[in-house]
This record gives structure tokens, C-alpha cells and sequence, in this order.
């Protein structure tokens, strides 16, 4: 007598193949949802860090703008500390001083108190007296100060119509070095009791310029607009509001939110793949017991036990290897790839929560289909078994129709609120994610049409195997589905990812390239004036270096147009040169009187080449603009240089009026190109003999230090991103494998007919690459729409070379596999395949 359990025992262990396949699967599953977990957790976490190590505790900056002349008084940094929600305060004071009595520059000092608030915003640690200073290590570089050292400061205030000024010596208390992927700021922090009183316009009452505000969790809104009520003239900074962070927080989201939508797709589809392989088996057990007469009860008891063991045997080993591959294989794998370390942590509980929903899950899923299979008659089963064809319906056409409408209004509405903005990026990405659904839903339907229209060319060109193959794949592009999903799945993720990585990389190299016009760089900080265009053909005569220019400062400069004069800022270039590496057509006129100006500008004044007007600075003892000059337009060019409308040659007077003049030009950077950057820094080193506070960068230093940087964000991703692609093509091979193993009596009865083992291994080649190349093509198209409806709410480019070799190492594990597998199948025993069948 057998017990229900034993019949299930028995059946299970008779199907030992399809049993381990479907544990396997449910493995590869979960292990890809927990990979996908880890990445979003740890992501998200390690975005909270970077922002907190960027600007402190602080959730709110509060203060007047400059142009209100207002400050914050001792009065109302009491209301802000009695307001609810609110933690802690600190009064922050702003002013330019002058250092160890350099006239041609100032420095941005800072008056800060001595609570943690502001020194997580600043990033200083000691407690400052009235004496007492902390600087950053390019001041400490500038004068050679260290710790201990004393700095000579000078203060300066404008009160009426005079100017007071002060001098103090400070010791230095600690050196702030650089964070980590910036350069070192000249700043200065002092007390800020000492510091408020040089503001121009304090008065006794004065506590600060702004002030810096901790909130408890989640109220840092609501306390905004509370401290809006009590003066609708401050302006409110909240942090989670700052473009910077809404920009890193919308495109870490829009990530995840693709990420995890085509992570749980390719784990749904594997899944649904293998319970239809699992319960077609099932459902010849249910007719054999139906027919000898089961009931409906012992039938379904029969089947859930078998269920219950893969399912519970898949989640426990999936949720066991994730935790290796998450601990271990993970880290060793960025190793290896010779990336910087990465958080991979993952709360216990978060791990156990994802195994129970998803045994629970599964489990509620064959149950339905256990209780709807059960129910049915032999002939019944068996008739639901064979009919699997697609049918197109009314209602089908009306639902895409819908969804399609719905997309359309989602875009055209992004455009309208503004693409950039969080509403804007919200509606694309859903729009995205709809027409990813209508055109997954419509694959199957487009794949069996396919087939139909090339079925004539298939057997004219491939002969009979590959028309035969195809024949016989028609009626199963319902149950192979699930494979073309996954591969699209894959491919998507593949190409959103890799091209979010390209993006980010070529974003960073843009913007260095537009700091680092050449190889090296040569700082000017002090403004020092003694360093003059004569300098350059020096530096140009040194064996090493290809060629130099100068860049300049922004003056100020007004036009006299009309009668009116009319401000703006200029900068000084070196035309000759600039005209040389075709950087400005060749231009001819006064070089020495001569101004270039942009197109806009020309348009917006009315301007035309050859126009002469008078040329004045402010004078602050008059309080108006004074004329210095003539100059005489000798080009109009197509857009600025160094975001600058206003252009002069370096020989123009402008670079030659008194120093303190703020129409000066004065170099600020030498940009010096080279063949050989390690032999001009050599040679080029004598300047900082005689300019001691020069600063040197190149720009291959920089790209290495923004490589490391870049790698060290991403070298997480990186980890996951090649472990989901391993996990996905290692569950589709599975499953295709399951596939073809399922199928094996098909290619014996074809065999018995006349197909010779050659023909069977190209036959089984045929159908498996059919669907993988359908599914790369199609995984393709739609991974390049994905992306490219993500890139309206920024910018970014394609990363072909990596979806080229996914694509190849793809396909060449398809072959390899499925060849052995073919080959396998086709030298067994024609007459031991049908007893086993």
C-alpha cells in the first residue's frame, strides 16, 4: 500500500532531471533579486554618506540674499532654536580678508562656532579661541604655513564713506587637506564672534550671515516653511531640494526603478518557464491518476508535496548561495577586476523577508494553478497540454491602444512641465516603462508572424533541417516565451547600465577637458602681477613644451552704446595663438584696440564690425563709470570663450592699466601642451623658484585621480552588474536546456523517420538560435529605446563595445552548449531514447 507522500516520493525522484532544473532556476531567481537588493541598498546608502561627507549634518541653510543687505540677529537665531522640529543652529559669518599682507587677492574666511553642526559642514575638528584659525592645505601651500605657525590677517569694512581696516595674528590650529576627488579651496575659518563685527553692515546685535539648521527626520520641509512665516524675506535652502542632490537622487532612482523592473521580469520569466516545463510533467501525472480513478483531493496533495520540496529546496539553496556570492564572491570578483573595495552589506532581516515572500509567493502561485489543473478531466488535461497557439483579440487591440495613448500623453506632458524636473522625469520614466510593456506584451505575436512571412526563404536558403526547426517552433513560441523575455531583459539592463557608466565617465572627462585645455596647468593664485605674456615665449622655448597661452581674469568693463553704458565682463586671449590652433578664424584689424564679441551680444546691442565706442571703468570716489579708452570691433565670433562675451588680444591696453584697476586683465592660468608631461613639469619647475605660490596640475594626473574616483562610486555596481548578466545568461542556458531535454521524444520519432544525427544537431541549433538571436535583436531595439527615452531627462551615450562582447561571449556559449547537448541527444540509442521517452 502506498501513502500519498511515498507516490509523490516516487514520482519525484522518477523525474530527477526536471526536479533539479526547476531547483536550479528558482535558485538563479532569487539569487538575482537579492544581488539586485544588495545594489539598492547599498547604493542608496553609500548617496546618504557622500552627500552627509559633502555638507554635513545640516538639512537647512537660512540667511538674507546679498542684495537685501541683511543679517541675521541673536533674536532670531533664538526663535529658530525654540521652533519645533528643530535640533540645533549654529551661526556661520561670511567675509573677504586679506593674508599675510597680500594685496592682490583675498581670501574667503569664514566665522564659525564650535558645535559638531558646523563642523561636519566645514570638516574641522578642533574648538577655536579668539586667536585661533584653521585653514586648508592650499593656503598652508600658498604662504608655507604649518600647524602652530601664526597668520597675519587683515579685515576690512566699509563704514559710511570710509574704510576701516585690522590687522590680528592667528595661530593655526589645524590644516583641512582637500576631499576626497576636489581641490584644495583657499578658505579660512575663525571665530565667528570675531569675524561677524568685519561684515559690512553688523551692528552689535549681528549673530551671523546665515545660519545652519538640524531637523529631526523628515521635517525639514515643513520647518522651511515655518521659518518662511516668520520672515517672508529669508531665503530658505533645503538640502534635499538642491539641484546637485535632486539630479544624483532622480538619476539613482530612475536606476534602480529600470533596474529592478527588468531584474524581477527576468526573474519572473524564469520562473514561469520552468513551472510550465514542471507542470506540463505534472499535468501527464494528473491525467495518469485522474485515470485510475484519484480523486481531486489526493491528486492535489499528491502534487503540492512535490511543489513544496522545489520550492522550499530552491528558495533555501538561492538564498544560500546569495549570501556567498554577497559576501564573498562579490568583493573577490571587484578584486579581481582590480576596482576599489565596495560596501556589500546587506541587514539579516532583509535577506530573510526576501526568502519567506518569496517562498509564500511561489507557493500561493501553484497552488492556484494546482487547484485549476486538479479540477480538470484526463481529456481535458491532455487537450490544455497540446494547445498552446496565440490568439490575437478585439479586446487585446482596444488595452495596447489604451496603454499606447496613455505613453504618448506621459511624454508630451514631460516636455510641457519641463523634461529635467522631478515631475517631468517621473512621467517619462512610467511613459518608458509602458511602452517597454506594449512591446514585450506584442513580441510573441510579432515572432509567430515572423516565422510566417520567412518560412519560404528559410527552407530556400538553410534547406529542410532549418525550415523543419522553425515548423516546429511556431506552436511553442507560447511556452519558449519566457527565454526571448529573459535575453530582452538582460539586454536592456545591459545597455541602460552600461551606458549610465559611459555617461558618467564621459561627463567627468568633458568637464576636466574644459578646466584643461592642455596637458598642464599653471595656476596663478595670487594674482601676482609680475607674471606678464612675456613669460610665455619663455616657457614656449622650453624643449619640451609644444606651445603655451595665457588665460585671464574676469574684468569689468563698460561700453558706452547709445549713450548708455552698458556692463559686462571681458577677458584677455592671446589671438595670434588662438588663431594658430583654429580656435578663432583669422582675424584682421588693431589688435592693440581691437574687441571681439560674440554673436548674441552683437545682436543684443545691435553691433556690427568696425563700430568704435568709448571704453570705462567704475570709480568708487565718483560712483559712476568713468571712460578709459576707445576700442574698435574687429570680429564677431559664433560663441564665447571661457563664458565670455567680450574679447581682448593681450596687447590691448587693458592688461596695462594701474593694478588695482578692476578693468585689468591679469593672467590667472597658463595652459602649456606637451609630448611629454613628466619632462616639461622638470623642466617647467624652476618657475616656482621664482613664484613660489604657482600651482602645477596636468591633466593626466587629474583623469587618474577621476578614474579612481569614478571606479571607487561604481566599483559596486560594476560587481553586481557582471554577476546579474553571468546569473541571467547562466538561468536562460538552463532553461533552454530544460527545454530541449523535454523534447527529446519529438527528436526520436523524427529520427526513426530519417534525420540523421548531423541534421538532428543543426536541427536543435536552429530553434535554440532562433530564439536567442530573436531575443538579442529585440533585447537590442529595445534597450536602445529605453535609453534613449531615459537620455530626454539627460544627456548620455551608447556603450556598444560592451553590449558587442556580451553579445558574442552570448553566443558562443549558446553554440558550445547546445551543439554538446546535440551531440549527446544524437548518439544515443534510438531504441534505449524511446524506452526511456
Amino acid at each position: 500500500m502506498f501513502t500519498m507522500r511515498s507516490i509523490a516520493v516516487k514520482l519525484f525522484r522518477a523525474a530527477w532531471a526536471n526536479v533539479l532544473t526547476s531547483i536550479s532556476i528558482i535558485t538563479i531567481s532569487i539569487c538575482l533579486v537579492m544581488t539586485m537588493s544588495v545594489y539598492i541598498w547599498n547604493a542608496n546608502s553609500q548617496m546618504k554618506e557622500e552627500i552627509q561627507a559633502l555638507y554635513g549634518e545640516m538639512d537647512l541653510m537660512v540667511g538674507y540674499n546679498p542684495e537685501q543687505n541683511m543679517l541675521l540677529t541673536s533674536q532670531q537665531i533664538e526663535d529658530f532654536e525654540a521652533m519645533p522640529g528643530v535640533t540645533n543652529v549654529s551661526s556661520v559669518s561670511l567675509a573677504h580678508t586679506n593674508v599675510e599682507n597680500e594685496q592682490n587677492t583675498s581670501f574667503y574666511t569664514v566665522g564659525v562656532e564650535n558645535d559638531d553642526l558646523v563642523k561636519s559642514r566645514y570638516h574641522f575638528t578642533v574648538n577655536l579661541g579668539p586667536k585661533d584659525v584653521v585653514i586648508t592645505e592650499n593656503v598652508a601651500r600658498l604662504f608655507h604655513k604649518d600647524v602652530g605657525d601664526t597668520l597675519n590677517v587683515t579685515f576690512n569694512k566699509t563704514v559710511g564713506n570710509y574704510a576701516e581696516a585690522d590687522t590680528g595674528n592667528f595661530t593655526i590650529q589645524e590644516i583641512l587637506p582637500p576631499l576626497k576627488g576636489t581641490d584644495s579651496p583657499n578658505i579660512i575659518l575663525m571665530q565667528n564672534d570675531v569675524l561677524k563685527m568685519w561684515m559690512e553692515n553688523s551692528i552689535a546685535q549681528t549673530a551671523g550671515m546665515f545660519a545652519l539648521i538640524k531637523t529631526e527626520d523628515n521635517v525639514a520641509t515643513s520647518v522651511g516653511t515655518d521659518l518662511k512665516q516668520l520672515d517672508e524675506k529669508l531665503r530658505v535652502d533645503v538640502m534635499s531640494d538642491y539641484d546637485e542632490f535632486k539630479k544624483n537622487l532622480q538619476a539613482l532612482m530612475i536606476f534602480m526603478i529600470v533596474l529592478s523592473f527588468f531584474i524581477l521580469l527576468i526573474s519572473s520569466v524564469l520562473l514561469l518557464s520552468t513551472f510550465q516545463l514542471l507542470f506540463h510533467k505534472i499535468k501527464e501525472q494528473l491525467m495518469v491518476l485522474r485515470a485510475l480513478g484519484a480523486s481531486i483531493k489526493q491528486v492535489g496533495r499528491i502534487v503540492q508535496l512535490q511543489l513544496s520540496l522545489i520550492i522550499g529546496f530552491g528558495v533555501l539553496l538561492g538564498t544560500s548561495i546569495s549570501l556567498l556570492v554577497i559576501k564573498s564572491w562579490l568583493p573577490q570578483l571587484i578584486s579581481i577586476m582590480k576596482m576599489p573595495g565596495a560596501k556589500t552589506d546587506l541587514p539579516m532581516i532583509f535577506v530573510l523577508g526576501i526568502a519567506i515572500v518569496s517562498f509564500l509567493l511561489l507557493q500561493l502561485i501553484t497552488k492556484w494553478q494546482v487547484h485549476k489543473s486538479s479540477s480538470l478531466l484526463p481529456l481535458q488535461i491532455a487537450t490544455e497540454n497540446e494547445n498552446l497557439s496565440l490568439r490575437w483579440a478585439k479586446w487585446k487591440t482596444i488595452v495596447m491602444s489604451g496603454v499606447a495613448v496613455i505613453s504618448l500623453f506621459l511624454f508630451l506632458n514631460a516636455y510641457k512641465v519641463g523634461k529635467n524636473s522631478g515631475q517631468g522625469a517621473l512621467m517619462i520614466l512610467i511613459g518608458t516603462l509602458l511602452v517597454s510593456g506594449i512591446f514585450l506584451y506584442i513580441i510573441p505575436y510579432l515572432f509567430t508572424a515572423l516565422f510566417k512571412i520567412s518560412l519560404k526563404s528559410i527552407r530556400a536558403i538553410l534547406g529542410k533541417e532549418a525550415y523543419l526547426a522553425c515548423q516546429q517552433l511556431m506552436p511553442q513560441v507560447r511556452r519558449n516565451m519566457p527565454i526571448i523575455l529573459s535575453i530582452i531583459g538582460l539586454m536592456v539592463i545591459l545597455i541602460f547600465g552600461s551606458s549610465l557608466f559611459k555617461s558618467g565617465q564621459q561627463s567627468t572627462s568633458k568637464y576636466i577637458n574644459s578646466q584643461y585645455e592642455t596637458s598642464i596647468k599653471i595656476d596663478n593664485e595670487l594674482n601676482d602681477p609680475t607674471i606678464t605674456p612675456a613669460l610665455i615665449k619663455e616657457i614656449e622655448a622650453l624643449p619640451s613644451v609644444s606651445y603655451a597661452y595665457a588665460r585671464s581674469n574676469y574684468a569689468y568693463i563698460s561700453l558706452q552704446i547709445d549713450d548708455n553704458w552698458t556692463s559686462d565682463n571681458i577677458i584677455a586671449i592671446d589671438v595670434p595663438k588662438y588663431v594658430q590652433l583654429e580656435k578663432l578664424d583669422a582675424i584682421e584689424g588693431d589688435l592693440k584696440n581691437g574687441l571681439i564679441v560674440t554673436e548674441s551680444f552683437a545682436k543684443q546691442h545691435k553691433l556690427a564690425v568696425g563700430d568704435h565706442f568709448k571704453v570705462g571703468t567704475y570709480d568708487n570716489e565718483l560712483h559712476q563709470d568713468i571712460s578709459i579708452g576707445e576700442l574698435q570691433i574687429i570680429d564677431i565670433v559664433d560663441s564665447s570663450i571661457n563664458d565670455s562675451d567680450l574679447m581682448v588680444d593681450w596687447s590691448s591696453f587693458l592688461s596695462n592699466l594701474d593694478i588695482t584697476s578692476i578693468s585689468r586683465t591679469n593672467i590667472t592660468d597658463i595652459m602649456v601642451e606637451t609630448d611629454d608631461t613628466e619632462q616639461a613639469l622638470t623642466e617647467l619647475s624652476y618657475l616656482q623658484e621664482r613664484w613660489p605660490a604657482l600651482k602645477f596640475t596636468d591633466k593626466k594626473t587629474i583623469i587618474e585621480q577621476n578614474d579612481e574616483m569614478t571606479f571607487q562610486r561604481w566599483s559596486l555596481f560594476v560587481g553586481v552588474f557582471v554577476i546579474l548578466i553571468a546569473a541571467t545568461c547562466l538561468g536562460v542556458l538552463q532553461t533552454l536546456l530544460h527545454s530541449i531535454h523535454s523534447k527529446r521524444g519529438d527528436y526520436a520519432i523524427q529520427r526513426l523517420i530519417g534525420l540523421s544525427p548531423s541534421g538532428l544537431i543543426k536541427l536543435i541549433l536552429t530553434q535554440v538560435l532562433s530564439f536567442v538571436l530573436y531575443g538579442l535583436a529585440v533585447g537590442t531595439f529595445l534597450g536602445l529605446l529605453v535609453t534613449k527615452l531615459m537620455f530626454t531627462i539627460d544627456e548620455g551615450s551608447y556603450d556598444f563595445v560592451t553590449l558587442g562582447v556580451t553579445s558574442i561571449v552570448f553566443l558562443s556559449a549558446t553554440l558550445i552548449v547546445f551543439t554538446l547537448q546535440g551531440y549527446w541527444i544524437s548518439r544515443k540509442k534510438l531504441a534505449n531514447e524511446m524506452i526511456d521517452i
